[in-house]
């Protein structure tokens, strides 16, 4: 425990922080990840990032910025917090998360890890040339600089965690990666020169402006029709690359509207409180139980296939077949069966991994019968036994568990083949986040506004 302690931590504070403050501290730790984001590692002289399938959705769902503080992101973070986790609840940490030193444990443990990962991926890149040819004290110092950089990220999601800040910086961090992307898509104006030598700005919002100008000031449409669907065709790119247009625009919106709804439904299960004999009333489990650990998990082990078969795919046509499966060009529509593959790839792996999680995390029939045991809740019409409410409850939650894993690669899959901003696996983290932060601030005011509701809700 004493070396476990010799980590920085950020203490607690000392009473409850208005939300006024906590949002306040809540866009530092946004405003201080922005800036690890442009802030170049001394020694890489590399500073232009890969534009493969694999880098782009891992810079989305970890908050990667290549050649940056940032470049590791929170990656080694959400890896530790995983592994942990399942260790804990399978017990093979033999730690009783219910008592306040054994969470303390975990924490700092967590954090330890967290830099045992970090430290492993750092001397990884340098060792494999990602930063280019490096000597041994600029490899020294850039291992070094991400070292540190996974200090500060623990540190801001300390932070937030203690109360500081609203939600946890890893949610924070994946919604910025996600919305960042969807800003670029819409107004970024870099240009691209394609093989005919022809330049095209890449955010929709200036493509659109000057679409109209050639329409009004010379009568040319075509630029605006062409705003549709924008297939690009790069120098030693076989396929072409969709710029953001319309049809990738209306598939983020109508699949994001799709996926909203379908988080915000709920399945309610009538209970009745024993302490207060006569009160009735539901409590709702999610309709889609549980969604972004399955496709946190499901993308980033397909990522790790991919990045590893990528390099061999160009010399082996069966390798490279899989790669077009893990990572299928946008609006591949005309070969249906790899994108019949690719879809039922992410459904199984995300069905899964939904299964797995539930039972370990707690999430499962028995751990549920437990808590509404423990808080003398009971179901009508059935005696008050935690066997008897684990078996009531056991049909729904499988059901739930399963259609949770295929909504979720289903979705994400689908967003992938459309070509959604962000990617299917981004926008289901985007919409399951902000409803997060929804809930939490419209809770903090609720408890402003009501400060009695404090008391109840601590018993």
């Amino acid at each position: 425990m004493d070396f476990l302690t010799l980590i920085p931590t950020v203490s607690r504070p000392p009473g409850r922080v208005p939300l006024s403050r906590r949002l306040f501290w809540t866009a530092v730790v946004a405003t201080v990840y922005i800036l690890m984001t442009i802030t170049p590692l001394y020694g890489v002289r590399t500073q232009q990032e890969g534009t493969h399938a694999a880098q782009q959705l891992l810079s989305i769902i970890f908050g990667t910025a290549y050649g940056t503080l940032a470049h590791l992101g929170i990656g080694p973070i959400v890896i530790a917090g995983i592994l942990l986790e399942v260790f804990a609840f399978s017990g093979l940490l033999n730690l009783d998360l219910n008592k306040r030193e054994d969470r303390l444990k975990f924490t700092l443990l967590l954090k330890w890890v967290a830099l045992g990962i970090a430290a492993l991926e750092a001397t990884a890149y340098v060792l494999s040339g990602q930063f280019g040819q490096v000597g041994p004290v600029a490899g020294f110092l850039i291992v070094v600089q991400l070292l540190v950089a996974t200090v500060i990220i623990i540190l801001l999601d300390d932070l937030m965690s203690k109360g500081w800040g609203i939600g946890s910086a890893i949610s924070l961090i994946i919604f910025l990666g996600v919305t960042r992307q969807i800003f670029l898509s819409l107004f970024s104006w870099d240009v691209v020169t394609d093989v005919h030598n022809q330049t095209h700005v890449v955010g929709l919002i200036p493509a659109l402006g000057a679409a109209l100008y050639d329409l009004f000031a010379r009568g040319d449409a075509a630029p605006l029709v062409n705003l549709i669907n924008r297939p690009v065709f790069l120098p030693g790119q076989p396929t072409p690359t969709y710029l953001p247009d319309l049809f990738g625009l209306l598939s983020t919106v109508l699949l994001g509207y799709i996926i909203l709804y379908l988080e915000m439904m709920k399945v309610n299960i009538p209970v009745t409180a024993g302490q207060y004999r006569g009160i009735k009333f539901n409590i709702p489990l999610r309709f889609v139980y549980v969604s972004v650990l399955p496709i946190i998990f499901t993308t980033y082990s397909l990522l790790l296939v991919g990045q590893m078969l990528f390099p061999l795919s160009r010399d082996n046509p069966v390798i490279g077949a899989v790669v077009s499966v893990v990572f299928p060009p946008h609006r591949y529509f005309f070969d249906v069966p790899l994108l019949v593959a690719h879809f039922l790839i992410y459904v199984a792996l995300a069905t899964a991994f939904a299964w797995v999680w539930v039972q370990l995390a707690g999430l499962s029939a028995e751990d549920q019968a437990r808590q509404f045991t423990q808080s003398q809740l009971h179901v009508p019409g059935f005696r008050q036994s935690e066997k008897i409410l684990a078996k009531l409850l056991e049909r729904p939650i499988n059901a739930l568990t399963v259609i949770s894993g295929f909504v979720a690669g289903a979705f994400a899959a689908l967003g992938n083949i459309l070509g959604v901003w962000g990617g299917g696996t981004g926008l289901i983290l985007l919409v399951e986040i902000a409803l997060q932060y929804y809930a939490l601030v419209m809770r903090e005011q609720i408890m402003e506004m009501y400060p009695g509701l404090k008391d109840v809700l601590g018993r």
